[in-house]
């Protein structure tokens, strides 16, 4: 069987080694753009080139220890590129913000700034090493700043850079872990502004025992500064810098997130919400074009929903995909049953025109959905939900009209057969859907006789082959779908005079 196009572009690509070296170079051409830039601009900073060398060293070191990272632990990552990237941009972009604020103040820099933009548009183990790497960057950076300048043209020591290294490091990890519970933004800014307010109050505290440290190293009572005069300075000056601590984060990762999820196409929650919005551009084609492909794909979607919370796959990623899975009927959707109303157009038809048809909708629907800027994970499933199953309606009928043996593989859609579970739970859904609208007695034998026999066809026909989805699970949808069933299609009670 042939492969398809889809797929080929897919197997093909460079190396995973060739890409993680290319993220290496432009990574570190951004992080040296910004030192140079840095260190040009610095007041005590004199000779360019002789300060920037060994910075430029130390920091290659630390890229390659995070390449060698992501090439040995994060392969997912590193496959998806335009993921890698976003990544790899949030973690700049923090590197950038940290070194470029730090003359307003040590302590008034988010130094867990690249946990904060990571954790809505990826994974936590990424937030957290990434956040790690950009506070090793930026300790370097500023660290040679220091040693190459004068300390009166600095407002930091080194105990402050030190400081600010372990703040940021132990907030980020912290933040990493905790908002990336998928629990919408609204706790997000609730959950990042109580994490700043801890670290703040920290932060206050070390200043305060910094000012009681001062009162008794000095031993003439004379010179001891008083208790007020140690709140004015270790205290109420810091005092902007703790606010700037708590929401500077926030702010910028609530701000960036959007602009990272339209750049990048990235797939989160935020955007597969979105997706899902019947005003969506391609929805709302659906919706007034093809009512009734859409009202087909509402249906899917409500189970594809419900399945994929059974096995533990993520819901909104399962409702995306179930409302796109058929974007491409658009292009002739007078040729699909649930758009007809008498007339039946494939009975003018040769049955293998019929079947180019129909297997059209797949591809034609991956080309809308990059058209319209779907991201790949919703995308890929136009050309997966149909794998390479047999069209039985038109290959029965070509067998009719002809005593010669017939090509099934004329018959079949030249799809590709399921990469994930979700797009299995699409193609479980699409067929579960369609053929219990067949039914004229929708009781619990009758469902579970359709639904046996649709899941053991498709496992016999080596649909799952490509995706790691377990027959317990299958076994899951399978009964998913039979409970689902009782609350979509059971009977209304019959009221007195109708």
């Amino acid at each position: 069987m042939e492969e398809h196009p889809a797929q080929k572009q897919n197997n093909t690509g460079n190396a995973p080694i060739l890409k993680i070296g290319v993220f290496f170079v432009v990574m570190l051409g951004a992080v040296a753009a910004g030192m140079l830039i840095k260190f040009v601009f610095s007041p005590g900073v004199k000779l360019i080139f002789p300060v920037i060398f060994p910075a430029l060293v130390e920091a290659a070191f630390i890229l390659f220890a995070l390449a060698a990272y992501l090439i040995s632990s994060r392969p997912q990552l590193v496959e998806s590129q335009k993921n890698l990237y976003a990544v790899g941009v949030a973690v700049v972009i923090a590197y950038l913000v940290n070194i470029y604020l730090a003359f307003i103040g040590i302590f008034a820099v988010p130094s867990a700034l690249a946990a904060f933009l990571i954790v809505p548009i990826g994974k936590r183990r990424d937030a957290f090493i990434g956040n790690l790497f950009c506070n090793f960057l930026v300790l370097v950076t500023l660290v040679t700043e220091y040693v190459f300048s004068s300390a009166a043209d600095l407002p930091f020591t080194v105990l402050d850079i030190a400081a600010s290294f372990s703040l940021g490091v132990s907030l980020g990890s912290f933040a990493a872990y905790t908002l990336s519970n998928k629990t919408g933004r609204f706790w997000y800014v609730v959950k990042g502004i109580l994490i700043g307010i801890a670290s703040a109050v920290i932060m206050l505290f070390l200043h305060a025992c910094q000012g009681v440290y001062q009162i008794l190293l000095i031993a003439d009572a004379a010179d001891r500064p008083t208790l007020a005069a140690i709140l004015d300075e270790y205290v109420l000056r810091y005092l902007l810098h703790a606010a700037l601590y708590c929401t500077a984060p926030v702010v910028l990762g609530l701000l960036l997130q959007p602009l990272f999820e339209r750049v990048f196409n990235l797939v989160t929650e935020s955007r597969l919400v979105e997706l899902a919005d019947h005003n969506a551009p391609l929805i709302k084609r659906l919706r007034l074009e093809t009512p009734g492909t859409f009202n087909h794909s509402l249906a899917v979607a409500s189970f594809a929903e419900m399945c994929a919370s059974a096995i533990g796959e993520n819901p909104y990623l399962a409702r995306a995909a179930a409302y796109y899975h058929d974007v491409g009927k658009l292009e002739n959707p007078q040729y699909y049953r649930e758009n007809q109303t008498d007339d039946n157009l494939h009975d003018e038809l040769l049955p293998e025109l019929s079947a180019d048809i129909i297997r059209a909708h797949t591809t034609d629907g991956l080309k809308l959905c990059e058209k319209y800027r779907i991201p790949a994970e919703v995308a890929e499933i136009t050309v997966q939900h149909h794998g390479t199953l047999l069209i039985p309606v038109f290959y029965e009928k070509a067998k009719k009209m002809t005593d010669s043996p017939v090509d099934a593989y004329v018959y079949s859609h030249h799809g590709i057969t399921p990469t994930s579970k979700i797009a299995a739970i699409i193609m479980l859904c699409d067929a579960s859907e369609a053929a219990l609208r067949t039914l004229e007695s929708m009781n619990i034998e009758n469902v579970n006789n359709v639904l046996s026999f649709l899941f053991e066809h498709r496992i016999v026909a080596g649909q799952f082959k490509n995706c790691d989805i377990s027959l317990k699970e299958l076994d899951t949808i399978k009964n998913t779908l039979i409970s689902a069933c009782g609350g979509m299609y059971h009977k209304r009670v019959k009221y007195p005079g109708e």
